[in-house]
């Protein structure tokens, strides 16, 4: 009987093979199946409140609230994040930013109060930040400095490059010593104030220590980064430093404390958004120039990489080759962007308003998205909004994706599109008549 037992148990342990730890045995169970594709213990996972997603009433237990609840929160975070406005409030922003990343690699990186580690948090998140801040700013630049040893040191130049930035970053992994907030603000001190007037001066610090080794008084360095208008932020990985507080006060910037590694993407993403313009800043035509691709059958040296190519974007002012949009002329300095990069750097001076929540249960009816077609009777948990402008109906994930990522509403673009249509084409008049857009008719 005990040697049936026995086969059995090596059958269960042989089958489960996955979920044991060979040296530590059965004591310690893997988690499979995790979302970043490694293997992890139980304790290792973040601490779930199961307990709130029931909820009793008179009939007994029944599915919370506590999802819905999350979802509106998640709606008021996207507009403190994307600074939604009412029509009659207008703010200045700039288009083309200029920022500086400053990563602080010290030893603290090394702590693992953030899973897996505060280092490989901060990589997946500013990583996904870089991607984020280019893809609703493609004509701003951006540069990356780091800290460590009490030294800083610039890793990339101001470019308009993700792949080069994100690579730069991965390549700097020593994490050594102590940081030093006034010489990173000085190399980033040294590299915007070359930045033109019309563009914004921004300086974004990932402070992950509490200890600051500096050379002298910081006063000097606050007083310089306030007469070239760069506005210093502090995004603390531990606890909140005053020196830090104080330059983001004086700076016209901010100082924020993260609470976990979801609050830490939020704080990135919420950099995303073009700050307000500080002061009064005289507006001022720039000159920028839209090359098109050209393919050739013979290569020809790139003045970006010095590399003999194929394909490449022509300076329409000097005819000097260049490799990727956007970016500048190393010979002429014209600005070269492309029509689509300028286009969807004006989303943050035209957002979509807020949409107002349908309460389609009090309607006593059916409502449907426009945008993907689902209907509320498929859940009564379903939440919908619609448009203040087109007054079209849209379910939340469209609701998010629109005020996320498309920046423009379906419904009403649709109308304005039907409304030129109606305008500028065709219309019959009186039967014999055809009016075409320039207002001449055209007799059948």
């Amino acid at each position: 009987m005990s040697k049936n037992i026995n086969n059995n148990n090596a059958q269960n342990k042989r089958t489960n093979r996955s979920l044991y730890d060979d040296e530590d045995g059965p004591a310690h169970v893997l988690q499979t199946n995790d979302e970043d594709g490694t293997n992890k213990y139980k304790w290792e996972n973040r601490f779930e409140k199961t307990w709130l997603t029931i909820d009793e009433d008179e009939h007994g237990l029944r599915p919370s609230n506590q999802e819905e609840r999350n979802t509106r929160n998640r709606r008021l975070k996207t507009k403190d994040r994307d600074g939604i406005l009412s029509q009659d409030q207008r703010v200045r922003r700039g288009m083309q930013r200029h920022l500086c990343l400053i990563l602080d690699l010290s030893k603290t990186l090394s702590n693992q109060d953030l899973k897996p580690s505060r280092y490989q948090v901060l990589l997946q998140n500013v990583e996904l930040f870089i991607k984020e801040f280019f893809d609703q700013n493609p004509i701003s630049q951006l540069s990356i400095i780091i800290t460590k040893n009490s030294k800083a040191e610039k890793i990339s130049e101001l470019s308009g490059n993700p792949l080069r930035h994100i690579q730069a970053m991965k390549d700097a992994i020593a994490m050594e010593g102590e940081p030093s907030i006034q010489n990173s603000l000085e190399v980033a001190l040294s590299s915007l104030c070359y930045v033109p007037k019309y563009g914004s001066r921004e300086a974004l610090f990932i402070f992950s220590s509490l200890t600051t080794c500096d050379p002298s008084s910081l006063q000097k360095t606050i007083q310089s980064l306030k007469n070239e208008s760069i506005r210093v932020s502090f995004i603390h990985m531990a606890a909140e430093l005053y020196i830090c507080k104080y330059i983001a006060e004086q700076t016209n910037g901010t100082s924020k404390v993260i609470l976990n590694e979801e609050h830490f993407n939020e704080s990135l993403m919420l950099k995303c958004q073009p700050p307000p313009t500080i002061g009064k800043t005289e507006a001022a035509l720039v000159e920028m120039g839209f090359p098109q691709q050209i393919t050739s059958t013979v290569p020809s040296p790139c003045i970006c990489h010095e590399k003999m190519k194929y394909s490449g974007y022509i300076c329409p002012r000097c005819g000097v080759k260049s490799c990727e949009l956007p970016t500048d002329c190393q010979i002429c300095n014209l600005s070269l962007v492309s029509s689509p990069h300028l286009a969807r750097s004006y989303h943050h001076l035209f957002q979509v308003p807020l949409f107002n929540e349908v309460n389609w249960k009090e309607l006593n009816k059916n409502v449907t998205c426009i945008g993907c077609l689902s209907s509320s009777e498929k859940s009564i948990l379903s939440l919908f909004f619609s448009c203040p402008r087109c007054q079209e109906i849209f379910c939340l994930d469209c609701d998010l994706f629109i005020h996320e990522s498309l920046h423009n509403c379906p419904g009403c673009e649709n109308k304005l599109q039907n409304t030129n249509t109606n305008t500028n084409g065709k219309t019959n008049t009186n039967g014999n008549e055809i009016m075409n857009g320039n207002g001449n008719g055209l007799h059948q």
